[in-house]
């Protein structure tokens, strides 16, 4: 119990301080909308999907090494950092060599001129990823999660006030490594340096040990990276860098609930996991995934009811069909953070390849539907792009009953209340719009609020009778965070 509740205070303090950095990423990102038109904006984003494609398929999954055994010592967590720099920098001269070729073969033909100032933020981003995973390792998450708001805050500010002075898509640029100077500082800081930089003889052994935990890792979440942004490549190629503009901002949109709060849970549950007696992992799992789905189902169906309010709100004309794409993708965050959690619990039971697998089988599937129903356009790939993630998180409940015995069906059944539960939040949100049509309610911002408010209150309301034994284990676990956080105070 005392390991859950760490993790519910640090899935606490994760999803909190990540709302909050994700929330002034946004409006950052939003308000440069404004200055930046959407094939500009199509560029620089294919450019940052190249470099970061490109910085994740070369971490061969050293850290999460570094997470999952804690025990490993110092001389692994520098053998991770040695592999994790010099191969980043090989690997990331070789991206800029290419920046010309690439972008005319990905139909963004100037992209080039952003990768320079994009290089440079991933080296810093590389330097400090290791002693974030000590960090991780350590469940400091509360300093994480403050480190992750400041960094967010200081893209906003910096890129925001640059496209103001009118530098374009390149202001974007400059923010992303202002981001990235701030994060490596913080991290490097905080992270005791004698955990990850102490100097020790590059051991074959020690190095085996490392690759052979992590390189099926590696290719999962590599998979699990391709599967997030290898869409973004294939829209450009597929339909030009302004419609590929609009779809990276639907998807960043669609995205949020499942990276800050269901990827954020998952960060705290991998540790936990690791953590907690075998015995009990199965049980934790069944009990954390329909918790998950209590608090993200919520949040993805809500979004997609109000996007076509949220984009008139939000953006100007250039950029309306953001808000029909939008109402697709948001079925990707319902799913999504399923599979991430039970990547989590098959990491901590030492089963890497299962991982693997699960992941490989999602970037085909994606990749599959794209180039098949999503070439019919660009709502098409937004539909593909959920049904992929579906297949996955179906995939990801068969695995674990194939190696545990967790029962599918089980773990399914306790999925259907907490979706049953959107329905009346759908029907309130659509009951509201109907209303203030009717009333000739113009106010962008107030309808929104509104429709945001009447759905809230309907789900709250929905999960109390249709979920309710996970609505109070939920309300059980947040009061006893809340009393611990008391006490220490």
């Amino acid at each position: 119990m005392s390991i859950a509740r760490t993790a519910v205070r640090g899935a606490a303090w994760t999803i909190a301080t990540g709302l909050g950095s994700r929330a002034l990423g946004l409006v950052g990102t939003l308000l440069i909308a404004r200055f930046v038109a959407p094939d500009d904006y199509g560029e620089v984003s294919t450019a940052s999907v190249y470099l970061l494609l490109v910085n994740q398929f070369t971490t061969l999954g050293v850290g999460q090494y570094v997470i999952a055994r804690p025990n490993a010592g110092r001389e692994a967590a520098f053998h991770a950092t040695f592999f994790h720099l010099t191969i980043g920098v090989v690997a990331l001269g070789g991206a800029y060599l290419l920046r010309g070729p690439l972008g005319v073969q990905f139909g963004t033909p100037t992209m080039g001129l952003y990768v320079p100032g994009l290089v440079i933020s991933v080296l810093l981003d590389r330097v400090a990823f290791m002693p974030e995973r000590i960090l991780v390792r350590d469940m400091r998450f509360g300093f994480l999660g403050l480190a992750r708001t400041a960094a967010e805050l200081t893209y906003s500010g910096v890129s925001i006030g640059f496209a103001i002075a009118g530098y374009g898509a390149t202001a974007i640029v400059i923010g992303n490594v202002a981001r990235s100077v701030l994060r490596c500082a913080m991290m490097t800081s905080a992270a005791n340096r004698r955990d990850w930089l102490s100097p020790t003889p590059i051991r074959r052994e020690v190095a085996a040990e490392m690759f052979e935990f992590g390189l099926p890792i590696w290719i999962g979440s590599s998979a699990n990276f391709a599967s997030r942004r290898v869409d973004n490549i294939l829209v450009a190629r597929f339909f030009g860098p302004a419609i590929a503009g609009m779809y990276n901002y639907a998807y960043n949109l669609a995205d949020v609930p499942a990276v800050q709060v269901g990827e954020q849970i998952g960060d705290v549950l991998l540790p936990s996991f690791a953590k907690m007696d075998p015995e009990k992992r199965a049980d934790g799992l069944v009990r954390s995934t329909t918790l998950l789905a209590l608090i993200m189902f919520p949040l993805a169906v809500g979004l997609g009811a109000v996007a076509p309010t949220a984009v008139h709100a939000i953006f100007d004309k250039r950029w309306l069909a953001v808000g029909p794409m939008l109402m697709y993708l948001s079925a990707l965050s319902v799913t999504r953070p399923i599979g991430w959690t039970i990547s989590s619990y098959l990491q901590a039971r030492d089963r890497p390849r299962a991982v693997m697998g699960l992941e490989c089988f999602k970037v085909l599937a994606l990749v599959g539907a794209i180039v098949t129903l999503g070439r019919l356009g660009p709502l098409w790939t937004c539909a593909a792009v959920g049904v992929a993630f579906a297949l996955h998180a179906l995939a990801s409940l068969w695995v674990v009953h194939l190696f545990d015995g967790i029962a599918f069906a089980r773990m399914l059944a306790r999925l259907v209340p907490p979706l049953l539960a959107c329905v009346p939040l759908v029907g309130a949100v659509l009951g509201v719009r109907h209303g203030m049509d009717r009333l000739g309610l113009d106010g962008k911002i107030a309808r929104l609020a509104i429709e945001t408010a009447a759905g809230g209150v309907a789900y709250v309301l929905a999960a109390l009778v249709i979920a309710r034994s996970a609505s109070r284990e939920l309300l059980h676990l947040l009061r006893h965070a809340l009393k611990r956080r008391r006490a220490a105070d």
